[in-house]
């Protein structure tokens, strides 16, 4: 029997589709036991039509912005917070259409390795053991799907704290550093997924701090 995919599975996915070109197809990850984050694509597959303009290569804007302009606070789906992206990034929640729980999408207009930095945030109803079991549920679907899994250190977001972990993958060439991680705030749980090139994940994090600095509670 095929599991489900865990939502963390599921924000891979949201980062194939965006940034790897026919990765739609797979989800990134490829084997493993019940398949769990292969599975992961079927969830994104309305997806694929809106983001074949994606840029293959370069470092030129990306076409799934909004025009959000510089230090313009963009709100989630769900009206419960706004962020401020950095300089460079913009908002492609709209490419993500159909994809359940989708609550915000923000996209880097450059590239690094092949790659645009990425964070993908999903939420629903839930509470702490929720939250538990999603994480729990991640791990363990990404370690039998191949990938290297380790600890990451906290991060605070508005005032609440979100744990978590990073996972590490290679996908047509390209190595990838995915952070992930979740919290509950007034009965939701909310799934962070900051994606980047190996060889731009400390910068990546620069930005993931800079987001997370600017989390406001609506």
């Amino acid at each position: 029997m095929i599991a489900r995919p865990s939502r963390l599975a599921t924000a891979l996915a949201v980062t194939c589709v965006l940034v790897l070109a026919g990765c739609s197809k797979d989800a990134g990850a490829t084997g493993g036991a019940s398949g769990g984050a292969s599975a992961a694509a079927t969830s994104t597959t309305s997806m694929a039509s809106t983001t074949s303009t994606t840029p293959a290569s370069g470092s030129g804007a990306t076409s799934a912005g909004t025009g959000t302009a510089a230090g313009d606070a963009v709100p989630g789906r769900s009206a419960t917070f706004t962020v401020v992206p950095p300089e460079g990034w913009a908002e492609a929640t709209d490419r993500a259409n159909g994809v359940k729980d989708i609550d915000l999408v923000l996209l880097s207009s450059k590239k690094v390795g092949s790659f645009a930095n990425n964070l993908v945030v999903l939420s629903s109803p839930g509470d702490e053991q929720t939250l538990r079991d999603e994480l729990d549920k991640g791990r363990t679907q990404l370690q039998a799907a191949g990938r290297t899994v380790s600890a990451a250190p906290d991060q605070q977001v508005d005032g609440v704290t979100a744990t978590g972990f990073t996972s590490t993958f290679e996908e047509q060439g390209i190595k990838v550093v995915a952070r992930s991680y979740g919290l509950v705030h007034q009965g939701r749980v909310f799934l962070l997924t900051l994606s980047s090139s190996q060889e731009d994940a400390d910068h990546a994090l620069t930005e993931l701090d800079e987001i997370l600095s600017s989390w406001s509670w609506s």
